[in-house]
């Protein structure tokens, strides 16, 4: 009889203590997907045709496209030289005024230029939105694919694609039916 006890006792140990491996391991992979489950629904939600381009401004900062992820985004190479850039950029004065909390607008100035005549050009025409600056001799993918002429504009949606781009002048009645508002 105490040997059937001992070798009862026995197996009633060995059970809780493979109960107890098994609880060890169900909590550990329960762990771990609420771990990645939190951390997937704290990422942002980037969409795969999401773009990226980068330049830097007159102070030197670099500014990106997905700096401002959540907002439409007008991306307008221009030059100070070229007549149909300086006729379209009041229509972009007036459209960041109009709608600055849904969009924003990036002038990347494209030109030979020194910073103090590019300041001037901001300056007298009360530019309201960030200037940045393409390196002409060694453009990016981004600006060798967008500067076949001046003025282009490309328009990129609140996840970063490209809805629209056009060569050529661009108005306000434009901007306002491309993106909706």
């Amino acid at each position: 009889m105490t040997i059937k006890l001992s070798l009862f006792s026995c197996v009633l140990f060995l059970a809780a203590c493979n109960q107890q491996e098994n609880n060890s391991k169900v909590e550990s992979k329960t762990k771990n997907v609420e771990q990645k489950v939190t951390a997937k629904m704290a990422a942002p939600k980037q969409d795969p045709n999401a773009f990226e381009f980068s330049y830097p401004n007159l102070e030197g900062k670099q500014i990106k496209l997905s700096d401002y992820r959540g907002k439409w985004v007008v991306a307008n190479f221009w030059a100070t030289w070229c007549p149909p850039c300086r006729k379209e950029i009041p229509d972009f004065v007036q459209f960041k005024k109009d709608f600055g909390d849904k969009i924003e607008i990036i002038g990347i100035n494209n030109e030979d230029a020194d910073n103090s005549k590019i300041e001037d050009f901001v300056f007298e025409y009360e530019i309201n939105y960030p200037i940045v600056r393409a390196n002409v001799y060694q453009p990016t993918n981004f600006s060798r694919k967008n500067t076949r002429g001046l003025p282009t504009t490309i328009i990129f949606n609140p996840q970063g694609v490209e809805v629209s781009k056009r060569v050529g002048p661009i108005h306000y009645k434009d901007l306002v039916k491309t993106m909706g508002f």
